[in-house]
């Protein structure tokens, strides 16, 4: 099942558009209106802790994420079925003392298998991590593969990941996931609207 959680500063246009790209590319996302909302992390974790088939796969997206095609979520679901290891984006926290570079799970790909393996971590925000990076820490820990899209453009760069490279308000990943980022804040959300329209041809 893919999956995502909302909350009410969201706007609705932002939820219409995210399932209608769904659609396009004949996927079915559940997405999750939360209405006691605490933070990203929790969301996730009240949504793992009742998963317990080990053959399970989990795809987490973010409300203001999507794929740029029909192939990334099948792909990513038949490598985490066949492997031991994460299929994720590529992010860092820069607000962070020392960050890594993490899985995100703006676009995140396991099997419950891998979590257990992992200790079922988290996603919560620590000292050390982002929502979700935990995952990244205790897989280099454990020495389990991690597979991550680096960004490969950006409407609005912000922050360097690696390197030279960038990441930002708008990243397109290999041409296989787009990420808005913020589209919380309605100055926005405008990156991710204009990208669905691109998609939709409106």
């Amino acid at each position: 099942m893919i999956v995502t959680f909302y909350n009410e500063v969201i706007s609705s246009e932002i939820v219409d558009l995210q399932k209608k790209i769904f659609n396009k590319f004949g996927l079915e996302i559940n997405q999750i209106f939360v209405k006691n909302w605490k933070n990203h992390g929790e969301s996730v974790d009240e949504y793992l802790k009742l998963k317990n088939d080990p053959k399970e796969i989990v795809v987490l997206f973010d409300i203001d994420c999507i794929p740029l095609n029909n192939t990334i979520v099948p792909n990513a679901v038949k490598w985490c079925s066949q492997n031991v290891g994460i299929f994720s984006v590529a992010q860092k926290a820069v607000k962070l003392k020392s960050p890594i570079i993490h899985a995100a799970p703006s676009f995140m790909v396991f099997s419950i298998e891998t979590f257990n393996i992992l200790g079922r971590p988290s996603f919560t925000t620590n000292i050390r991590s982002d929502c979700g990076a935990e995952m990244t820490h205790n897989a280099r820990q454990k020495g389990v593969e991690i597979r991550m899209l680096y960004p490969t453009y950006i409407d609005s760069p912000h922050s360097y990941l690696d390197g030279y490279i960038q990441f930002g308000y708008g990243t397109n990943y290999e041409n296989k996931i787009f990420h808005s980022f913020e589209s919380r804040h309605k100055k926005k959300d405008s990156f991710f609207i204009k990208k669905c329209n691109e998609i939709l041809g409106i």
